[in-house]
């Protein structure tokens, strides 16, 4: 095993021991918009198939892929993770409608086209994407999916944030750059990309008052006025959702 993978383990270990990152929630005010499109492609695509939660962590997605009635396996390669997670949905693994099981994303133990989707939230960033892309592509059934919300690396004053918080994030991750979405066009035929949560960041210091909630949707307008207008500024957007179909086969 890698150095940075046991950096990897060792920090999430840490983390979902302790929740380390608790204090960050105050940033998640402004997630509606990106969590309800997110969670919108995961019941058109998941519902009744079966399904691998990449990097499920503690299993982030895994209640809502139980309510699409998704056939779910769960992968992480944190150990400590992935017993809680078993903890958490014990009646669904008994149940044998999830399975979870500590493995390295970058070298996935199953068979090509076992998956109709595969999905995950802030996992890519943390991976060698050439690796984690020619994986996901030779699970992925030819018609399926892979569904991923990451978070994005161009933006000046989030890495500002970024550098003052090094506590809060493992030392090799790598929010993405509009080159790691290039590079999925090299292992899948089909990919789109949707971008979220540029200004609509202003709203953070307002999370506690009576009209954050209209704040926050008209700056989910300005952010898509802008976007449409000038499209350049969409790689300082903090979170991208990708969606991934058509593998290339010779990307295995």
């Amino acid at each position: 095993m890698t150095t940075r993978k046991q950096r990897e383990i060792e920090f999430h270990n840490k983390r979902f021991k302790a929740e380390t990152r608790n204090n960050t929630q105050k940033y998640y005010v402004v997630d509606s918009k990106d969590q309800l499109f997110y969670q919108s492609l995961l019941t058109k695509y998941c519902k009744n198939r079966k399904v691998l939660e990449y990097g499920c962590g503690k299993g982030s997605l895994t209640g809502y892929l139980l309510r699409c009635q998704a056939l779910t396996t769960g992968i992480d390669i944190s150990d400590v993770a992935i017993d809680v997670a078993q903890e958490t949905f014990k009646r669904q693994v008994m149940e044998k409608k999830v399975t979870f099981r500590v493995m390295d994303a970058e070298n996935l133990q199953f068979d090509s086209d076992s998956f109709d989707v595969v999905c995950g939230k802030s996992i890519l960033h943390h991976l060698d994407l050439d690796k984690c892309y020619a994986q996901i592509g030779k699970v992925l059934k030819p018609d399926g999916k892979a569904i991923f919300l990451e978070p994005l690396g161009h933006n000046p004053v989030i890495n500002w944030y970024r550098r003052h918080t090094p506590h809060l994030r493992t030392k090799d991750e790598h929010p993405l750059l509009m080159r790691d979405l290039l590079l999925a066009r090299e292992y899948f035929n089909d990919t789109e990309f949707y971008f979220f949560r540029l200004f609509s960041l202003l709203a953070v210091p307002f999370r506690n008052t009576a009209f954050v909630k209209p704040l926050l949707n008209a700056l989910n307008r300005f952010d898509e006025l802008v976007i449409d207008s000038f499209p350049f500024m969409k790689k300082y957007s903090w979170i991208v959702i990708m969606v991934l179909s058509n593998p290339k086969r010779g990307s295995e």
